[in-house]
């Protein structure tokens, strides 16, 4: 029994409830003060170093959800026709989190390797993924805000080989992709709060990616959004040091192993 249940079908929630939860997560960092005893980066740093303006990035995260939301309705109808079975049977609780873990490796793995490739091959980089760094300090509004090939590539894609290989129903999935837009939009808002769940239960957090995001960090730190494995296994992993900035705020400072 979910709280949707009666009024919303499962495709429809796993279909609009990620793009619903992305605005009202990134919102509430948009309306914060300015908190910059928590910064990564100073105001005035994200104020000249980013090339490209508020309204362009939120057209960017428009576009990308408008096509992420046409391959989800693609995606469970097909799926949904392809069942022998008009009753969907929701798994018990330890098969759901079992399949979200599968995802969540699933779709590290991909985005790793679509992503490191994409820093590797010239075009790709110049034609299509620099267009996401042009946020050289990231922001929560601007997690999504990629080339319209790369959001396809990169994080529908991946989002339809998670679902396909984990196995999970349209009603697990809903758990799974709004939980998987709240830890982007996490990693990106550029701040190192006090007590964030995230921080503490995963080494891929913000910090590790604004090593990501900084010049010399572009060639390290490519796995998103859960797990820092592949980057580890593959030496592409780049440590980092917390350093506080004595006008406030934090500095996160690569690291050579």
């Amino acid at each position: 029994m979910v709280f949707w249940e009666g009024y919303l079908s499962d495709e429809a929630m796993g279909t609009f409830a990620p793009i619903v939860v992305y605005w009202l997560y990134a919102g509430i960092y948009q309306i914060l003060p300015p908190l910059d005893h928590y910064r990564l980066h100073t105001r005035k740093e994200k104020e000249e170093k980013n090339l490209v303006p508020l309204s362009t990035v939120i057209k960017g995260v428009l576009l990308q959800q408008l096509a992420q939301a046409t391959v989800a309705q693609v995606l469970f109808m097909v799926t949904s026709m392809a069942s022998s079975s008009e009753v969907v049977v929701q798994p018990s609780l330890p098969v759901q989190l079992l399949q979200i873990i599968v995802a969540m490796l699933v779709m590290d793995t991909w985005q790793y390797f679509v992503h490191r490739y994409m820093h590797q091959n010239k075009f790709l980089y110049r034609h299509v993924h620099s267009q996401h760094h042009r946020l050289v300090v990231p922001y929560a509004i601007g997690a999504l805000y990629n080339h319209p090939l790369e959001g396809l590539l990169l994080d529908t894609f991946g989002g339809v080989i998670s679902f396909l290989v984990s196995g999970m129903t349209a009603r697990t999935a809903v758990i799974f992709f709004c939980f998987a837009v709240i830890k982007t939009v996490d990693d990106h808002c550029g701040l190192w709060l006090p007590g964030n769940i995230f921080h503490l239960l995963f080494q891929n957090n913000t910090a590790y990616h604004d090593i990501h995001h900084q010049l010399q960090g572009t060639k390290y730190n490519y796995s998103q959004p859960f797990f820092p494995i592949w980057d580890k296994l593959l030496g592409t992993h780049m440590p980092y040091s917390l350093v506080k900035r004595p006008e406030g705020g934090f500095e996160a400072r690569p690291m050579k192993d």
